[in-house]
């Protein structure tokens, strides 16, 4: 009886397979995404700040304005939030490195085309001499400094590269000198257009690689604050 049941199991499977259900696939996936991630989003009881700025402008002032740190920001556009920890920070040994193409994105992401949130190559304008650019992607440019990447100090790692391989890529890379205390702050953590972005690769590092962390603030629209514990 078993065999005859598997056998029309099997049957029933080869002829469903045979249908065109790849999109249907992936839209059920990246639905569970999206669910995860609000999830995540909506059990996480934090401060809960009413956007981004008023965000980045708390945690470069209020938490660690006078501490040494260490800045990166993957995804820097104009330099909006780069400028905020930046101009914040007073301790003249900390460093802020940006991290951008400053080409555009470099593959579709969602309703956004290649090529978007470009600055035609220019690099923001700083004449802060503890600040650093470094043009082009990511996978190029990362592995050129990341031993200079000092594990001792405190690290604030924002990401805004939105798309998937390239957070993905970023998070792995600093995997290794990530330490307690230190803080990563997603620019999309959760949205509904694109969750299979830096949320997915979010979710694929912290389980594979078992990085124990905490949430510490969120606002609306997907920006969300974790510590490494």
């Amino acid at each position: 009886m078993k065999e005859s049941l598997k056998k029309v199991l099997y049957f029933i499977c080869s002829l469903l397979f045979r249908l065109p259900l790849v999109g249907l696939a992936n839209f059920f996936i990246k639905m569970g995404y999206v669910i995860k991630g609000e999830s995540l989003y909506q059990q996480s009881k934090v401060t809960t700040f009413e956007n981004r700025i008023e965000m980045h402008n708390y945690f470069a002032r209020e938490m660690y304005g006078n501490e040494e740190i260490l800045y990166m920001e993957f995804g820097v556009f104009r330099g909006n939030t780069f400028f905020i920890w930046e101009r914040n920070n007073s301790c003249e040994n900390s460093g802020f490195w940006g991290f951008d193409t400053f080409t555009g994105l470099p593959e579709k992401w969602g309703i956004w085309k290649k090529g978007s949130f470009s600055t035609e190559g220019k690099v923001p304008a700083t004449d802060d001499k503890r600040s650093t650019f470094f043009p082009g992607l990511i996978q190029d440019t990362l592995p050129t400094v990341l031993d200079k990447v000092d594990s001792k100090l405190r690290k604030i790692i924002h990401i805004d590269v939105d798309i998937y391989s390239a957070t993905l890529y970023t998070l792995v890379s600093l995997a290794p000198k990530l330490n307690k205390g230190d803080l990563i702050i997603f620019d999309d953590f959760f949205t509904f257009t694109v969750s299979d972005h830096e949320f997915k690769a979010f979710d694929d590092f912290f389980i594979s690689y078992n990085v124990k962390y905490k949430p510490l603030a969120k606002c609306r629209r997907g920006h969300f604050v974790l510590e490494i514990c």
